[in-house]
C-alpha cells in the first residue's frame, strides 16, 4: 500500500466514484475539491475545500500550503488532477509556487478538450498550459487522445482509459425489459433532449409505438422548457420525467429499458451509454468519433447521422429490437464488449499501474 496521493477535482459523482475505487491502495488520500457537502467517502480521505473559480488568485497559494503539509521527501509524490480546466490550472500553479517535486497525472474530460478551447483564446491557452505541464495525460477515448495531440503537440505520455462501468452485472438478463425509451443526460442544450422528445412525438402522432413510454431522467437549466414542450406536443401520457436519480435507481431503469438514446453535440466516451449497454439496452447515439469507438452502425447499435433524421432512426431501432432474437444477439454482443473494454474495477487497475 502506497503512503498517499493527492486528488484534485470537482466533487462530482465520477470523481467520488473514482476515489472510492482507489481508496484501498493508499494509506491516505488528500482530496482538494470545490465543496464536500454530503460526500460519502472512506475514513482515509482528507478533504480540503478551496475556490476553483479561474479568477480566484489566492487559490494556488492555498493549494500550495496543503501540498507542503502532506509532502513526503522519501516517496514519489503524485497529484492526480481531474479536468484540464481551472482545477488543473490552479493545481499546477500551486506546484510551481511550492517548488515541490510532484508528478502530475491529468485526466481530461470531454468538455475540457472538445468545448472549452473553442470558447475563446484565453481558455484555449489555459487548456494548452495544463496539458503541457502534465507528466501523464489520460482521457476516455482514442478520439480525445487525438484531439489532445492536435491541441498540444508537446503533451506527453497519453493513455486512453475511461472510468468504466461501476457495477457491471454478473450476467445479462433481458427478462425485465419493458417498452421504455430512456434518456438520462443533463438537461442542457448540449444534450438535445428536446430533439428526443420531438422525434418521439412524431412516432406517436403517426400512431407508431403507442405502447412505448419515453422516460427522461436528470435535470438542469432546460427542465422546465422540456416539460412545457411535452405539454405543448400533447404527449404527457407517453412521457415521464423522473428527475435526478441515484445509481441504484438508474440501474433498475436500465434493466427495464429497451432503447437508450443519447445524442449530444459533443462527448467523450459516455459512461451512461456504456452502462446502458451492459444492461442490454439498445444504444441510439450521436454521430461522434467517441461513439463509433464502441458502436458500428446497424451492427450493435444505431448512429444518428443528423438530428433531423432522429425520428427515423428511433423508429428503425424500435423495429429491430421488437425481434427478440435480434435484441438478444445485439445485447449479448454489447455486454461482452463492455466487459472487455470498460469495467470499472479493471480500468481502476490501469490507473494504479500509472501511479
Amino acid at each position: 500500500m502506497k503512503d498517499h496521493i493527492v486528488i484534485v477535482g470537482a466533487s462530482s459523482i465520477h470523481t467520488i466514484r473514482y476515489i472510492n475505487g482507489i481508496s484501498t491502495k493508499f494509506n491516505k488520500i488528500i482530496f482538494i475539491t470545490n465543496h464536500s457537502n454530503n460526500l460519502s467517502l472512506p475514513d482515509n480521505i482528507i478533504i480540503y475545500n478551496v475556490n476553483f473559480k479561474l479568477l480566484s488568485f489566492l487559490t494556488p497559494w492555498r493549494i500550495a500550503k496543503i501540498l507542503k503539509t502532506h509532502y513526503n521527501n522519501n516517496a514519489t509524490n503524485i497529484i492526480h488532477i481531474h479536468q484540464a480546466n481551472s482545477y488543473a490550472y490552479h493545481a499546477i500553479r500551486a506546484i510551481k509556487l511550492s517548488k515541490l517535486k510532484y508528478k502530475i497525472i491529468l485526466t481530461a474530460w470531454g468538455s475540457d478538450i472538445l468545448l472549452l478551447p473553442k470558447q475563446n483564446i484565453l481558455f484555449k491557452c489555459l487548456v494548452k498550459y495544463n496539458l503541457s505541464n502534465a507528466d501523464i495525460i489520460t482521457a476516455g477515448s482514442l478520439y480525445m487522445i487525438n484531439q489532445i495531440k492536435q491541441l498540444s503537440p508537446q503533451a506527453k505520455n497519453l493513455y486512453a482509459i475511461n472510468f468504466g462501468v461501476k457495477d457491471f452485472p454478473l450476467h445479462l438478463d433481458l427478462s425485465h425489459k419493458e417498452n421504455i425509451i430512456l434518456s438520462n443526460r443533463l438537461h442542457k442544450n448540449l444534450y438535445n433532449i428536446d430533439k428526443i422528445i420531438m422525434s418521439f412525438s412524431k412516432l406517436i402522432k403517426n400512431q407508431l409505438y403507442l405502447d412505448y413510454q419515453l422516460v427522461i431522467a436528470g435535470n438542469g437549466c432546460e427542465t422546465s422548457n422540456l416539460e412545457n414542450l411535452v405539454k405543448n406536443l400533447g404527449i404527457e401520457d407517453h412521457v415521464r420525467f423522473i428527475g435526478m436519480v441515484d445509481y441504484i435507481t438508474l440501474q433498475n431503469w436500465y434493466k427495464r429499458t429497451k432503447l437508450f438514446v443519447s445524442i449530444p453535440d459533443s462527448d467523450s466516451a459516455s459512461l451512461s451509454s456504456l452502462e446502458a449497454m451492459s444492461f442490454g439496452c439498445y444504444p441510439l447515439l450521436s454521430n461522434l468519433p467517441a461513439s463509433i469507438e464502441y458502436i458500428i452502425d446497424g451492427i450493435n447499435g444505431t448512429i444518428c447521422p443528423d438530428l433531423e433524421s432522429l425520428h427515423l432512426n428511433m423508429g428503425d431501432s424500435l423495429k429491430l429490437i421488437s425481434i427478440p432474437t435480434e435484441h438478444e444477439r445485439i445485447a449479448q454482443f454489447n455486454y461482452n464488449l463492455v466487459q472487455q473494454k470498460a469495467v470499472f474495477n479493471t480500468n481502476i487497475l490501469k490507473f494504479i499501474e500509472l501511479y
